[in-house]
């Protein structure tokens, strides 16, 4: 079984070979779709995968798929949603594509080659909200959304409905799992943790308010994620 943490990141995913489930309630459990778009994801969710495993996919910008292919980020968050259904035929006719690829190589031009048939159309669709979004990015999450507002002169009801439309969720929870992805991967890379400093460099109140994000978007608590995640790690460099 394979864990994943909540992503500030949206995905096109291509399965060329045996099915995979995916769930972040065990209850909630169902089969992947072999082709298939994600939106914003804001809790950790597990795959399993069994028998043959193929799969090449893209990880994009928050704004990517609304701003290539006019999706409806709403109803895409904590979502895999079939990509013959959101794009039609041309969903249907580049997983066929990336099917009938006998190489990595193949299948990764397949896919610039798809995106960049849709270029045009993302950048008539950039704005102001996805320089906000980078602006998030850049800070690592670690920022209020009144400096957001001061910095591009947003209405905060123009930036909370602008940023959902592109994005799927509001920027506070965005600038939430921006900074959670970026202090979970500090944290899993160091051989010792303090988490008093953790709390300090990372723009957090107290240590509750830590423990908080952490159970939020992985239920567990800071030091149980360190723990599975070091073990991982041990596994992987052996």
């Amino acid at each position: 079984m394979h864990y994943s943490g909540a992503g500030h990141f949206t995905c096109l995913v291509f399965n060329y070979a045996d099915p995979y489930w995916a769930f972040m309630q065990e209850d909630q459990k169902e089969q992947v779709s072999l082709a298939f778009a994600s939106g914003q994801f804001t809790g950790n969710y597990h795959l399993e995968l069994s028998g043959q495993i193929g799969m090449i996919g893209m990880a994009l910008k928050a704004s990517s798929l609304y701003n290539f292919f006019g999706l409806n980020m709403v109803s895409m968050v904590n979502k895999r949603l079939a990509l013959d259904g959101l794009l039609g035929e041309a969903g249907n006719k580049i997983h066929q594509e990336i099917k009938s690829a006998t190489s990595t190589e193949a299948r990764i031009k397949i896919l610039e080659d798809f995106l960049l048939t849709h270029s045009e159309a993302a950048k008539r669709n950039l704005s102001l909200i996805d320089e906000a979004i980078d602006f998030i990015d850049h800070k690592n999450g670690m920022l209020t959304i009144d400096e957001v507002l001061s910095r591009f002169k947003f209405s905060r009801r123009y930036l909370e409905k602008k940023f959902r439309e592109k994005v799927g969720i509001s920027p506070k929870l965005y600038a939430r799992i921006k900074r959670f992805g970026y202090l979970s991967n500090r944290v899993v890379h160091n051989q010792e943790v303090d988490w008093q400093d953790i709390v300090f460099e990372n723009g957090f109140h107290d240590q509750s308010h830590l423990v908080k994000d952490y159970k939020a978007f992985n239920q567990m608590n800071p030091s149980e994620y360190y723990q599975k995640h070091r073990e991982l790690i041990r596994f992987m460099d052996k």
